[in-house]
Protein backbone atom coordinates (compact mmCIF):
# COMPACT_ATOMS: atom_id res chain seq x y z
CA UNK A 1 0.00 0.00 0.00
CA UNK A 2 1.17 3.60 -0.67
CA UNK A 3 2.18 5.77 1.89
CA UNK A 4 0.34 9.33 1.86
CA UNK A 5 2.96 12.22 1.19
CA UNK A 6 3.28 14.27 4.06
CA UNK A 7 2.48 18.13 3.13
CA UNK A 8 5.27 20.54 4.18
CA UNK A 9 4.62 23.92 3.77
CA UNK A 10 7.77 26.06 2.70
CA UNK A 11 9.02 29.32 4.18
CA UNK A 12 7.41 31.44 1.63
CA UNK A 13 3.85 30.14 2.53
CA UNK A 14 4.14 31.13 5.91
CA UNK A 15 5.56 34.73 4.82
CA UNK A 16 2.05 34.89 2.51
CA UNK A 17 0.08 33.79 5.85
CA UNK A 18 1.78 36.75 8.21
CA UNK A 19 1.41 39.40 5.41
CA UNK A 20 -2.48 38.64 5.09
CA UNK A 21 -2.82 38.39 9.05
CA UNK A 22 -1.31 41.92 9.37
CA UNK A 23 -3.50 43.55 6.54
CA UNK A 24 -6.82 42.43 8.18
CA UNK A 25 -5.34 43.80 11.65
CA UNK A 26 -4.58 47.24 9.86
CA UNK A 27 -8.25 47.38 8.08
CA UNK A 28 -9.83 46.44 11.11
CA UNK A 29 -8.54 48.63 13.65
CA UNK A 30 -7.44 51.74 11.56
CA UNK A 31 -9.95 54.52 12.53
CA UNK A 32 -13.22 55.15 10.47
CA UNK A 33 -12.41 58.18 7.44
CA UNK A 34 -9.13 58.27 8.31
CA UNK A 35 -7.66 56.41 4.88
CA UNK A 36 -4.47 57.28 3.50
CA UNK A 37 -4.38 60.39 1.35
CA UNK A 38 -2.81 59.60 -2.42
CA UNK A 39 1.20 59.99 -2.55
CA UNK A 40 0.89 63.86 -3.68
CA UNK A 41 -1.16 64.57 -1.02
CA UNK A 42 0.69 63.26 1.52
CA UNK A 43 3.81 65.20 -0.15
CA UNK A 44 1.84 68.52 0.45
CA UNK A 45 0.68 67.82 3.95
CA UNK A 46 4.28 67.21 4.91
CA UNK A 47 5.53 70.24 3.27
CA UNK A 48 2.99 72.42 5.16
CA UNK A 49 4.32 74.47 7.82
CA UNK A 50 2.58 73.09 11.44
CA UNK A 51 -0.28 75.50 12.67
CA UNK A 52 -1.85 76.18 16.33
CA UNK A 53 -5.09 75.09 16.80
CA UNK A 54 -7.65 78.04 16.42
CA UNK A 55 -11.04 77.36 18.28
CA UNK A 56 -13.93 79.25 18.72
CA UNK A 57 -13.36 80.22 22.47
CA UNK A 58 -16.56 82.23 22.86
CA UNK A 59 -19.57 80.40 24.03
CA UNK A 60 -22.88 82.41 25.19
CA UNK A 61 -23.39 82.24 28.56
CA UNK A 62 -27.30 82.80 28.99
CA UNK A 63 -29.98 83.79 26.56
CA UNK A 64 -30.07 87.53 28.14
CA UNK A 65 -32.50 89.71 26.51
CA UNK A 66 -30.89 92.34 24.54
CA UNK A 67 -31.47 95.99 26.18
CA UNK A 68 -33.68 97.98 23.74
CA UNK A 69 -32.09 100.93 22.35
CA UNK A 70 -33.09 104.49 21.08
CA UNK A 71 -31.19 104.21 18.04
CA UNK A 72 -32.00 102.82 14.47
CA UNK A 73 -28.73 101.54 13.65
CA UNK A 74 -26.18 99.58 15.99
CA UNK A 75 -23.36 96.44 16.96
CA UNK A 76 -21.30 94.75 19.03
CA UNK A 77 -18.59 92.72 18.28
CA UNK A 78 -15.17 91.24 19.73
CA UNK A 79 -12.39 92.69 18.95
CA UNK A 80 -10.88 90.88 16.11
CA UNK A 81 -14.22 88.49 15.02
CA UNK A 82 -15.49 88.62 12.58
CA UNK A 83 -18.99 87.58 13.78
CA UNK A 84 -20.83 90.07 15.99
CA UNK A 85 -22.60 89.61 19.08
CA UNK A 86 -25.47 91.97 18.37
CA UNK A 87 -26.50 93.75 14.85
CA UNK A 88 -29.14 96.30 14.34
CA UNK A 89 -29.36 97.16 10.51
CA UNK A 90 -25.76 97.10 10.55
CA UNK A 91 -25.24 98.06 6.86
CA UNK A 92 -27.72 100.97 6.79
CA UNK A 93 -25.45 103.90 5.67
CA UNK A 94 -26.40 107.69 6.77
CA UNK A 95 -24.07 110.43 7.76
CA UNK A 96 -22.08 109.67 10.49
CA UNK A 97 -20.38 113.69 11.91
CA UNK A 98 -17.39 113.58 12.86
CA UNK A 99 -16.79 109.61 13.56
CA UNK A 100 -15.40 110.53 9.86
CA UNK A 101 -12.64 111.41 11.75
CA UNK A 102 -11.53 107.79 12.23
CA UNK A 103 -10.69 107.62 8.68
CA UNK A 104 -8.53 110.99 8.78
CA UNK A 105 -6.46 109.69 12.16
CA UNK A 106 -6.05 106.56 10.41
CA UNK A 107 -3.95 107.69 7.38
CA UNK A 108 -2.63 110.07 9.13
CA UNK A 109 -0.78 108.00 11.56
CA UNK A 110 0.36 105.21 8.86
CA UNK A 111 1.95 107.89 6.88
CA UNK A 112 3.30 111.24 9.02
CA UNK A 113 5.95 111.79 11.40
CA UNK A 114 4.52 112.56 14.77
CA UNK A 115 7.04 115.54 15.05
CA UNK A 116 6.70 116.55 11.58
CA UNK A 117 5.47 120.21 11.95
CA UNK A 118 2.60 121.77 9.95
CA UNK A 119 1.93 125.48 9.50
CA UNK A 120 -1.79 126.25 9.18
CA UNK A 121 -3.32 127.53 6.06
CA UNK A 122 -5.71 130.25 5.56
CA UNK A 123 -8.39 127.51 4.73
CA UNK A 124 -7.77 125.18 7.72
CA UNK A 125 -7.87 128.33 10.28
CA UNK A 126 -11.61 129.34 8.56
CA UNK A 127 -12.93 126.12 9.32
CA UNK A 128 -16.22 125.93 11.42
CA UNK A 129 -17.48 124.19 13.88
CA UNK A 130 -15.42 122.23 16.81
CA UNK A 131 -11.90 123.86 16.44
CA UNK A 132 -8.87 124.21 17.79
CA UNK A 133 -9.10 128.66 17.62
CA UNK A 134 -6.08 128.14 15.14
CA UNK A 135 -4.68 131.23 12.95
CA UNK A 136 -3.39 130.99 9.81
CA UNK A 137 0.58 130.54 10.16
CA UNK A 138 0.46 129.11 13.53
CA UNK A 139 2.26 126.04 14.02
CA UNK A 140 1.49 122.67 15.67
CA UNK A 141 2.83 119.18 14.92
CA UNK A 142 1.22 116.28 13.56
CA UNK A 143 0.67 114.51 17.24
CA UNK A 144 -0.61 117.97 18.52
CA UNK A 145 -3.51 118.00 15.93
CA UNK A 146 -4.48 114.63 15.85
CA UNK A 147 -5.01 114.88 20.02
CA UNK A 148 -7.25 118.34 19.09
CA UNK A 149 -8.95 116.51 16.19
CA UNK A 150 -9.85 113.30 18.44
CA UNK A 151 -10.48 114.93 22.05
CA UNK A 152 -11.81 118.49 20.68
CA UNK A 153 -13.25 117.37 17.42
CA UNK A 154 -11.63 119.85 15.93
CA UNK A 155 -12.68 120.45 12.61
CA UNK A 156 -9.63 122.81 11.27
CA UNK A 157 -7.46 120.38 13.00
CA UNK A 158 -8.68 117.23 10.31
CA UNK A 159 -8.19 119.99 7.41
CA UNK A 160 -4.64 120.87 8.90
CA UNK A 161 -3.85 117.26 8.77
CA UNK A 162 -5.38 116.55 5.43
CA UNK A 163 -3.49 119.47 3.54
CA UNK A 164 -0.40 118.33 5.67
CA UNK A 165 -0.50 114.62 3.74
CA UNK A 166 -2.25 115.33 0.66
CA UNK A 167 -1.36 118.93 0.02
CA UNK A 168 -5.53 119.59 -0.88
CA UNK A 169 -8.47 118.42 0.88
CA UNK A 170 -9.64 116.92 -2.13
CA UNK A 171 -6.89 114.84 -2.76
CA UNK A 172 -6.98 113.93 1.11
CA UNK A 173 -10.84 112.72 0.59
CA UNK A 174 -10.21 110.35 -2.59
CA UNK A 175 -7.62 108.88 -0.47
CA UNK A 176 -9.44 108.44 2.50
CA UNK A 177 -12.56 106.63 -0.28
CA UNK A 178 -9.41 104.51 -2.27
CA UNK A 179 -9.00 103.30 1.07
CA UNK A 180 -12.32 102.65 2.26
CA UNK A 181 -12.87 100.46 -0.45
CA UNK A 182 -9.42 98.29 0.00
CA UNK A 183 -10.63 97.93 3.64
CA UNK A 184 -13.53 96.52 2.18
CA UNK A 185 -15.50 99.17 3.60
CA UNK A 186 -18.48 98.32 1.52
CA UNK A 187 -20.99 100.76 3.26
CA UNK A 188 -18.87 103.81 3.77
CA UNK A 189 -18.04 107.23 1.01
CA UNK A 190 -16.85 110.43 2.05
CA UNK A 191 -16.78 113.42 1.27
CA UNK A 192 -14.79 115.56 3.57
CA UNK A 193 -11.86 114.89 6.71
CA UNK A 194 -13.92 116.01 8.98
CA UNK A 195 -17.73 115.00 8.76
CA UNK A 196 -19.36 118.42 8.13
CA UNK A 197 -21.00 117.39 5.18
CA UNK A 198 -23.86 115.08 5.12
CA UNK A 199 -22.10 113.16 2.09
CA UNK A 200 -19.74 111.48 4.36
CA UNK A 201 -21.63 108.66 5.09
CA UNK A 202 -21.02 104.90 6.49
CA UNK A 203 -22.39 102.40 8.39
CA UNK A 204 -22.32 100.87 12.13
CA UNK A 205 -20.50 97.60 10.53
CA UNK A 206 -17.64 99.54 8.39
CA UNK A 207 -17.39 101.97 11.42
CA UNK A 208 -16.79 98.93 14.09
CA UNK A 209 -14.18 97.45 11.67
CA UNK A 210 -12.07 100.87 11.16
CA UNK A 211 -12.26 101.66 15.06
CA UNK A 212 -10.43 97.99 15.44
CA UNK A 213 -7.99 99.45 13.17
CA UNK A 214 -7.69 102.67 14.93
CA UNK A 215 -7.10 100.79 18.37
CA UNK A 216 -4.29 98.72 16.72
CA UNK A 217 -2.43 101.56 16.38
CA UNK A 218 0.05 102.33 19.08
CA UNK A 219 -0.59 105.96 18.29
CA UNK A 220 -3.76 106.45 18.05
CA UNK A 221 -5.21 104.24 21.32
CA UNK A 222 -3.26 106.50 23.87
CA UNK A 223 -4.70 109.60 22.16
CA UNK A 224 -8.26 107.88 22.27
CA UNK A 225 -8.03 106.83 26.13
CA UNK A 226 -6.90 110.65 27.29
CA UNK A 227 -9.49 112.85 29.51
CA UNK A 228 -7.72 116.10 29.61
CA UNK A 229 -4.73 117.91 28.07
CA UNK A 230 -3.00 120.81 26.96
CA UNK A 231 -1.93 122.48 23.60
CA UNK A 232 -0.54 125.45 22.12
CA UNK A 233 -3.09 128.37 22.06
CA UNK A 234 -5.53 125.66 24.16
CA UNK A 235 -4.32 125.79 27.73
CA UNK A 236 -7.22 122.94 28.67
CA UNK A 237 -8.19 120.13 26.12
CA UNK A 238 -11.43 117.96 27.10
CA UNK A 239 -12.36 114.84 25.65
CA UNK A 240 -15.94 115.42 24.50
CA UNK A 241 -16.61 111.44 24.29
CA UNK A 242 -19.18 111.29 27.33
CA UNK A 243 -18.03 107.32 27.49
CA UNK A 244 -14.86 108.00 28.79
CA UNK A 245 -16.18 109.75 31.81
CA UNK A 246 -19.26 107.26 32.81
CA UNK A 247 -17.45 103.48 31.59
CA UNK A 248 -13.99 103.48 33.91
CA UNK A 249 -13.07 100.34 31.40
CA UNK A 250 -13.79 102.58 28.22
CA UNK A 251 -11.43 102.81 25.21
CA UNK A 252 -12.58 105.64 24.05
CA UNK A 253 -13.03 106.04 20.12
CA UNK A 254 -15.03 108.78 18.54
CA UNK A 255 -18.32 110.66 18.85
CA UNK A 256 -19.76 112.57 15.84
CA UNK A 257 -22.96 115.00 15.63
CA UNK A 258 -24.67 117.10 12.52
CA UNK A 259 -27.96 118.19 12.03
CA UNK A 260 -28.37 115.29 9.55
CA UNK A 261 -26.70 112.62 11.43
CA UNK A 262 -27.93 113.22 15.16
CA UNK A 263 -25.81 111.83 18.00
CA UNK A 264 -23.62 108.86 16.67
CA UNK A 265 -20.88 107.09 18.99
CA UNK A 266 -18.34 104.24 17.82
CA UNK A 267 -17.06 103.21 21.56
CA UNK A 268 -14.85 100.26 23.19
CA UNK A 269 -14.40 98.77 26.22
CA UNK A 270 -12.17 96.57 27.85
CA UNK A 271 -12.95 94.28 31.05
CA UNK A 272 -12.04 90.89 32.10
CA UNK A 273 -13.93 88.32 32.10
CA UNK A 274 -13.81 84.75 34.18
CA UNK A 275 -10.19 85.79 34.07
CA UNK A 276 -9.82 86.73 30.44
CA UNK A 277 -9.26 89.94 29.18
CA UNK A 278 -12.02 90.81 26.71
CA UNK A 279 -12.39 94.18 24.43
CA UNK A 280 -15.54 94.87 22.94
CA UNK A 281 -15.91 97.53 20.33
CA UNK A 282 -20.00 98.66 19.20
CA UNK A 283 -21.57 101.59 17.12
CA UNK A 284 -25.06 103.29 18.17
CA UNK A 285 -25.84 105.23 15.09
CA UNK A 286 -28.42 108.40 15.21
CA UNK A 287 -29.65 108.73 18.43
CA UNK A 288 -31.97 111.36 19.77
CA UNK A 289 -29.41 112.98 21.88
CA UNK A 290 -25.78 111.73 23.49
CA UNK A 291 -26.65 111.00 27.15
CA UNK A 292 -29.66 108.73 25.42
CA UNK A 293 -27.13 107.79 22.91
CA UNK A 294 -24.10 107.15 25.74
CA UNK A 295 -26.79 104.88 28.09
CA UNK A 296 -27.49 103.05 25.41
CA UNK A 297 -24.09 102.34 24.62
CA UNK A 298 -23.19 101.36 28.63
CA UNK A 299 -26.52 99.01 28.60
CA UNK A 300 -25.21 97.15 24.83
CA UNK A 301 -21.78 96.64 26.77
CA UNK A 302 -22.92 95.68 29.64
CA UNK A 303 -25.17 92.88 28.44
CA UNK A 304 -22.04 91.63 25.67
CA UNK A 305 -19.96 91.15 28.81
CA UNK A 306 -22.08 89.19 30.66
CA UNK A 307 -23.20 87.15 27.96
CA UNK A 308 -20.23 85.40 27.24
CA UNK A 309 -18.08 82.86 28.34
CA UNK A 310 -14.42 82.47 27.24
CA UNK A 311 -13.81 78.65 26.77
CA UNK A 312 -10.38 79.20 26.35
CA UNK A 313 -9.63 75.35 25.07
CA UNK A 314 -7.19 76.55 21.96
CA UNK A 315 -4.99 79.31 20.90
CA UNK A 316 -6.55 82.41 22.02
CA UNK A 317 -6.41 84.91 19.65
CA UNK A 318 -8.93 87.90 20.97
CA UNK A 319 -6.28 90.52 20.28
CA UNK A 320 -5.84 89.59 16.73
CA UNK A 321 -6.84 92.19 13.72
CA UNK A 322 -8.73 90.39 11.55
CA UNK A 323 -6.32 89.66 8.60
CA UNK A 324 -8.54 91.41 5.98
CA UNK A 325 -8.12 94.92 7.62
CA UNK A 326 -4.59 95.02 7.89
CA UNK A 327 -2.58 98.91 7.36
CA UNK A 328 -3.88 99.54 3.76
CA UNK A 329 -0.61 99.71 1.11
CA UNK A 330 -3.39 102.87 -0.52
CA UNK A 331 -2.69 104.91 3.13
CA UNK A 332 0.99 105.89 2.18
CA UNK A 333 1.81 109.51 1.96
CA UNK A 334 1.42 111.78 -1.41
CA UNK A 335 5.35 112.45 -1.26
CA UNK A 336 5.07 112.66 2.66
CA UNK A 337 8.55 111.00 4.51
CA UNK A 338 8.03 107.80 5.89
CA UNK A 339 5.56 107.03 9.90
CA UNK A 340 7.52 108.12 12.78
CA UNK A 341 6.38 107.10 16.50
CA UNK A 342 4.69 109.68 18.76
CA UNK A 343 7.17 111.85 20.95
Amino acid sequence: MRRRRRFRPKPRFYMIIAALVVGMVVVLFRPSGQADPPAPARARAAARPSVPPVTDFWTTRTALPIPPIHEPDGILLMYGQPKPLWALHPYQEGPVGSTTKLMTAYLVQASLPMNQVVTISDNAAATGGSEMFMQPGNRFTVHELLVGMLLRSANDAAVALSEAMAGHESRFVALMNATARHLGLKHTHYADPDGISPGSQSSAIDLARLAELDLNSPVLAPIFVTRLTSLPENPIVRNINGMLWQDPYSLGLKTGWTSESVACVVFASRRTVDGVPVTLVGVVLHGPSFPVAYQDAENILNWGFKDITPTVTGWVRHHDVPAGLNPSPVAKPLGASPAASSP
